[in-house]
């Protein structure tokens, strides 16, 4: 019953930032205070609930630096114009006929450059809706094709902070998940492109906005140079480059490319890095601002509270029988089946991407731990279920801001076909590999 209440407490404490528009920090700061209490009620000492949730808490310092180094790059590529040098090619790209096609591939390189969603929505997002309503396109079509490219890259990209909180709850090397996940991608992927490219030719853009291209080449010197900070950010882990000396090398070629080729102070620039960019234009400041150390602090202590509250449902067995009823179901249905069923519960609940993936490891670990199957098959199933699952939940962070930042409704999720293409495709794979082992 006290489990019940906190839960209770907790779903409350969501509903109410959501409606106030707080983060949901807060409300994973109430429940764990709840939980946490509930552990003392069932004879676990304080101190030792303390001690499982600073366990959980080391989890969380590889993704962390990850976090920050994101923030820097989002605010210094903005800076030294590789945003822009993206936008400006793809929206010169874009004919009547292959617009919607355009946004999501567009979205998509975003995505495995930039390696997190919202940056990409807040940047090329905004940037096609614009297009999209002043050309007379399909909003919800539009908005559909940014929300599948846009998660394109959350699972593929080095500067994913989805992708490096995968690997690390599971305990595996990011670059091995990675190129786990790059086998998964190319069915789902076709499909998408086929279906983009039919609703292009049924759904064409009427005109262009010219001013949008004109303002880019007025902020920016879009030069061949501001593009290093994303050739390197994609080659260098090929290379065998970690993911944290990958970032960090394309943070120093945007911060250089602010400095020398946009020319920019250096004081300037430093302002950048922690507050995040603000262009001098006018036209440009809602299109191109953001990023900064700043820009990640929710983000750090909801992935902090994440890692605690794992540490001790871990080590209190509070998800015991939620664990049991999990593990059931994967006997019956198959893996992958559990994990749709608790990537969508979690993310349902609790309505965030980073809780999701904690979660869905702390629940289904132990049943791959039974089976005796590699961890790596426990991180490519989070890496194919909840990663892209949490954004088709209406009202968790995942969909709502998107949606929010395009200015649409949860009407363009149906046409956000990347999104639950990947996970069926994957389902079916293991759909029928359950029935041959079940034969």
């Amino acid at each position: 019953m006290d489990l019940l209440m906190a839960f209770g407490i907790f779903l409350a404490c969501v509903a109410g930032c959501m409606v106030r528009g707080l983060s949901l920090f807060w409300a994973l700061l109430v429940g764990f205070v709840c939980f946490f209490i509930v552990g003392v009620r069932r004879g676990t000492p304080a101190s030792v609930l303390t001690r499982m949730a600073a366990d959980g808490v080391r989890t969380s310092l590889k993704v962390l630096r990850v976090l920050l180094l994101l923030g820097l790059l989002t605010a210094l590529w903005r800076a030294g114009g590789t945003v822009a040098l993206f936008v400006w090619t793809g929206v010169r790209l874009i004919t009547p006929g292959t617009f919607v096609l355009v946004a999501f591939l567009l979205s998509a390189v975003f995505s495995l450059a930039f390696g997190s969603c919202f940056g990409v929505v807040g940047t090329a997002g905004v940037i096609l809706m614009a297009i999209a309503r002043g050309g007379g396109a399909n909003l919800l079509v539009t908005a559909g094709a940014v929300m599948s490219g846009i998660y394109f890259g959350e699972r593929l990209s080095p500067a994913s902070s989805a992708a490096a909180l995968t690997a690390a709850v599971s305990g595996v090397d990011q670059r091995t998940f990675q190129a786990r996940m790059w086998k998964t991608t190319p069915g789902p992927f076709l499909l998408t492109l086929a279906l983009f490219g039919a609703l292009s030719a049924l759904c064409p853009i009427r005109g262009m906005d010219p001013q949008i291209v004109s303002a880019l080449e007025e902020g920016f010197a879009l030069t061949w140079p501001v593009i290093l900070p994303a050739v390197a950010l994609l080659v260098l882990p090929w290379l065998k480059v970690g993911t944290v000396p990958s970032i960090a090398i394309s943070c120093a070629l945007a911060g250089g490319c602010a400095l020398f080729v946009q020319g920019l102070p250096a004081g300037e620039v430093l302002r950048t890095c922690v507050m995040g960019y603000r262009p001098a234009m006018p036209e440009l400041t809602g299109l191109m601002s953001g990023g900064g150390l700043i820009s990640m602090v929710s983000v750090c202590l909801i992935v902090i509270l994440s890692c605690a509250y794992s540490g001790m449902f871990s080590g209190t067995g509070l998800l015991a029988p939620v664990t049991g009823g999990v593990g059931r179901l994967a006997e019956r249905c198959g893996l992958f089946t559990a994990h749709i069923v608790v990537s969508l519960g979690c993310c349902a609940l609790f309505c965030n991407q980073t809780v999701g993936i904690v979660m869905s490891a702390q629940l289904l670990e132990e049943e791959y731990r039974r089976r005796g199957l590699p961890a790596l098959e426990l991180a490519e199933r989070i890496g194919n279920s909840t990663i892209n699952l949490a954004g088709l939940v209406p009202w968790a962070i995942a969909a709502t801001v998107p949606l929010t930042t395009m200015e649409v409704s949860a009407a363009a999720l149906p046409l956000s076909v990347y999104l639950y293409l990947l996970p069926l495709w994957c389902w079916g794979k293991d759909f029928l590999r359950h029935m041959r082992e079940a034969r």
